[in-house]
């Protein structure tokens, strides 16, 4: 099994709009077993997906709960078939207060994708992080094998690759082993200084560039009050033709076969053992 995380420090490039519709495509168009991890304590992701309820979250993940006896009690199914997904808590927010760990570890969630790849139940999991450095960012950091970045081509952008520089490095001092997958320039629009800023990053990044980008359009927008993906909501959109380019662009690049190629296999319920 496969990790992403979709991972930007700054807020509103499209991090979950990128999730949500990444892993619905993996799921619904190239027959993969998905796994999406809401690592944010604004739970637009949860909210996008799967009602209200009283449920295990990523919360009892990272702070060893008992409630997460088995990786499975934490995985709530969504309507989308092949897509199961583990709910984000507002309680997230309180673990950021706890710099040393004393409450949460690190290594947690990664234990728990461990026992999920043994039970063979997904092909792929991507974590949707929040716009900062913590806990739940630096838990999806040290259990990925790669980072997606959502960008936008703007001035703020091109001029900040020193910054994203910077990210990766912070990235790299939490898991190592981990690799930025590549940036995938987003919400682009027809204009002159949009194209400059999109080159600019693309001969500057630190880092690959996808070759598809995301086009801006607002049925993005309309598709998130509609709480699907905008290949749900509007599949001949401009977002979610290019959503579908890039993602076969990602699976091409990133090898990634679903169960009948030599993917996961049907599913045990493996032990979480509590740090």
């Amino acid at each position: 099994m496969k990790t992403y995380a979709i991972l930007n420090m700054k807020g509103g490039v499209g991090k979950t709009t990128t999730a949500i519709n990444l892993s619905y495509l993996l799921a619904a168009e190239h027959g993969l077993n998905v796994l999406l991890i809401d690592a944010d304590a604004q739970r637009n992701a949860t909210r996008a997906l799967i009602e209200a309820g009283d449920y295990p979250t990523l919360y009892e993940i990272l702070t060893g709960s008992e409630l997460v006896s088995y990786w499975m009690d934490a995985t709530q199914p969504t309507d989308i078939e092949r897509l199961d997904m583990v709910p984000a808590s507002d309680l997230l927010w309180g673990l950021d207060a706890d710099p040393t760990g004393k409450f949460w570890t690190v290594h947690r969630l990664k234990d728990f994708l461990a026992a999920a790849a043994e039970g063979q139940t997904y092909d792929v999991a991507v974590i949707d992080c929040p716009p900062n450095f913590g806990a739940a960012t630096a838990a999806a950091i040290m259990a990925s094998d790669g980072i997606i970045i959502p960008m936008l081509p703007d001035a703020y952008s091109a001029e900040g690759m020193a910054d994203l520089t910077r990210q990766i490095e912070g990235v790299k001092s939490i898991n190592p082993d981990v690799r930025v997958a590549g940036i995938l320039i987003n919400q682009v629009q027809r204009a002159g200084v949009v194209d400059d800023a999109a080159a600019y990053i693309r001969e500057n990044a630190p880092c690959p560039v996808y070759k598809n980008v995301i086009r801006r359009t607002v049925k993005v927008i309309e598709s998130t009050w509609a709480k699907e993906p905008v290949l749900i909501w509007s599949p001949r959109s401009a977002a979610a033709q290019d959503y579908r380019a890039w993602v076969r662009e990602l699976v091409d690049t990133e090898v990634l076969l679903p169960a009948d190629q030599g993917g996961a296999a049907p599913a045990s319920g493996e032990v979480l053992q509590h740090a």
